[in-house]
């Protein structure tokens, strides 16, 4: 079975050097100028009318198109106003942006679907800006790592980008998930890989298209500077997880696509693979 991945738009947020690369990507042989993120900007207006460097990435989600299943991974970003919200109980003050056109309803109906038509979700982890859209999907299975789930039912105070005002978002589709332990095969030509690393049960995505198999990384690697120097991103749950996943992905996938970084849209303009 081949597929075509196509990339769905439904927000962005900031991500602060420090964030996208580990260390700020300070290296001592490397000039600052070569390890920087793609989009690198020094004009970030933050909610509290401050500037700000770093990087507004994108939240995309996946629509798997070629087999008897119609597929996503992730359901992507929701409103900008309830991530600013949010964060700001946590003393947070990042940039976080929401077009109309960016609604995942959208998004689909460029491909003739609605919410509805969907089948599968493959949830590559419950961190916010990626199931913020689980409620509009009333007739798909989840599927989602079960380590995933304690931390997104009830995280703890100091469990990054698990908050506490999104788990409802989980909650509500409980009866239609399917919790899982390890590696998964989601579909023929699309296995789910239990990673790591990022958060307790961080996955990517494997898909066989006719330009190869392409491993949707996940936030198991956030950027292609993360991917070309490997390099890890700031914000991880165990770094020798997620250095081993870098391996895997490399070794399993003839194309790997990282999870947030508008680079892919220069590498693939159509905004598909395959």
């Amino acid at each position: 079975m081949k597929y075509t991945v196509h990339a769905i738009m439904t927000g962005e947020l900031e991500s602060m050097p420090e964030v996208s690369l580990m260390g700020g990507g300070k290296h001592p042989d490397i000039p600052w100028d070569e390890i920087k993120p793609y989009y690198y900007r020094t004009d970030i207006v933050r909610p509290d009318g401050t500037v700000s460097e770093g990087s507004m990435v994108p939240c995309w989600v996946w629509y798997l198109e070629g087999g008897d299943k119609k597929i996503l991974v992730d359901t992507g970003m929701g409103s900008a106003e309830e991530v600013i919200n949010c964060q700001a109980n946590y003393g947070i003050c990042l940039a976080a942006n929401k077009k109309p056109e960016w609604e995942l309803e959208l998004g689909l109906k460029e491909y003739g679907l609605t919410p509805d038509d969907i089948d599968i979700i493959v949830i590559s982890h419950c961190h916010f800006d990626h199931i913020a859209n689980n409620h509009l999907f009333r007739n798909a299975k989840f599927i989602v790592q079960r380590a995933e789930l304690p931390w997104a039912l009830s995280p703890p105070p100091y469990g990054a980008y698990f908050y506490r005002e999104f788990s409802h978002y989980v909650r509500d589709v409980l009866d239609r998930t399917v919790a899982i332990d390890g590696d998964y095969q989601v579909a023929p030509g699309v296995r789910m890989l239990r990673i790591g690393g990022h958060s307790p049960g961080s996955a990517a995505t494997l898909v066989d298209t006719k330009e190869g198999r392409v491993a949707l990384a996940g936030d198991c690697m956030y950027n292609y500077r993360n991917l070309e120097f490997n390099w890890p991103q700031g914000p991880y749950y165990r770094l020798d997880e997620l250095m081993a996943g870098y391996q895997r992905l490399k070794m399993e996938g003839d194309i790997v696509v990282p999870q947030h970084d508008y680079h892919f849209v220069d590498l693939f303009p159509n905004r598909r693979i395959g």
